[in-house]
């Protein structure tokens, strides 16, 4: 079961355009066709809230053409206090990424990009958030 789907999110930021939308949201909507999509620099993130706390064991990140070659994967039961439970810098935009750690208890899962693979920001088609 994806603890994300349909969760509210919130980003650092997010590009804007005046034909469609690529907020925070678009992430955890349930629809490949959609997507988030950040600012055009480093340090971006995305944060979904899964509105309890809950324990979190995996993160299945869909990415666009436009992705993180360096990110990490932050939990926090308040939202205020980040630990980093998996991290990589060999992201390489094959589409599908797993990230699998022990299980932590967390309310809010956050997906950190530190260094874009490309000149445009992160783009996120789906996270889904796993127990295990």
């Amino acid at each position: 079961m994806n603890l994300a789907a349909g969760a509210p999110a919130s980003a650092s930021s997010s590009e804007w355009n005046p034909f469609t939308s690529y907020a925070p949201g678009r992430a955890v909507d349930g629809d490949t066709g959609t997507r988030w999509a950040s600012g055009w620099s480093d340090d971006q993130w995305l944060r979904v809230d899964l509105g309890s706390v809950r324990p979190v064991g995996r993160v299945v990140l869909d990415w666009e053409r436009a992705y993180a070659s360096g990110y990490r994967i932050e939990l926090s039961e308040n939202g205020t206090d980040w630990r980093t439970v998996w991290s990589t810098a060999a992201g390489d935009g094959g589409g599908y990424d797993t990230a699998e750690f022990p299980s932590r208890a967390a309310r809010y899962v956050r997906v950190h990009g530190e260094r874009r693979a490309t000149k445009w920001g992160y783009s996120l088609h789906e996270v889904a958030v796993h127990r295990s």
